[in-house]
């Protein structure tokens, strides 16, 4: 059988994604994959090497989709459709619209140093692309150039965060895009100085 790296690390990916690290045994592992334990642990050397370039693999695909946001000609109405894409999976999916990297934030003390690792710096570089969203938005003149970069791109990282699991938690694709449209109005307001 042919080994596609590509599409080995996607089947990881939704395994861990549903299940977080300690809940995908290698059992589970091997018949997602639809692999053999030895074949695992060479490729991947072991269960936290396997999820570290699932980690890397999600945080990588979110910057690229989160650049288009930065280059777009209008960087709000880009991020709103960012959220809803990220948002809207419908039922047999609805693992999809919690953030990986946030449900593996709960589980740092149990996946290992390098994985943690990787876990860390995903959320580094999404916290770096919303800061690049805010300054393009500042720019395009679409925030107030008194908009603090640093602060509104850690606040909209906790929104995302919050939309996920508001998501995560309602059907209601109206519900849900209401949500998104306030998270984008409050992000035109005053901050704190």
């Amino acid at each position: 059988m042919k080994y596609d790296r590509d599409k080995v690390i996607d089947k990881a990916t939704a395994l861990f994604w549903q299940r977080g690290f300690q809940g995908a045994g290698m059992r589970d592992i091997q018949q997602a994959l639809d692999m053999r334990p030895g074949s695992i642990y060479a490729r991947f050397q072991s269960k936290e090497g396997l999820f570290k370039l699932v980690v890397d693999k999600y945080a990588d695909n979110s910057q690229q989709r989160l650049t288009h946001v930065i280059e777009a000609e209008s960087p709000l109405k880009a991020l709103g459709a960012f959220f809803e894409e990220a948002l809207m999976h419908p039922n047999d999916q609805r693992f999809m619209r919690q953030c990986l990297l946030i449900k593996s934030m709960t589980e740092l003390d149990q996946i290992g140093t390098v994985a943690k690792q990787s876990v860390i710096d995903g959320m580094q570089k999404l916290n770096t692309c919303f800061e690049h969203i805010v300054s393009a938005a500042i720019d395009k003149n679409e925030l107030p150039d008194t908009t603090p970069k640093q602060l509104a791109a850690d606040w909209l990282q906790n929104q995302f965060v919050g939309l996920r699991t508001f998501a995560l938690m309602h059907d209601d694709a109206n519900s849900i895009r209401k949500m998104i449209d306030k998270v984008l109005l409050d992000l035109k307001h005053n901050w704190p100085t």
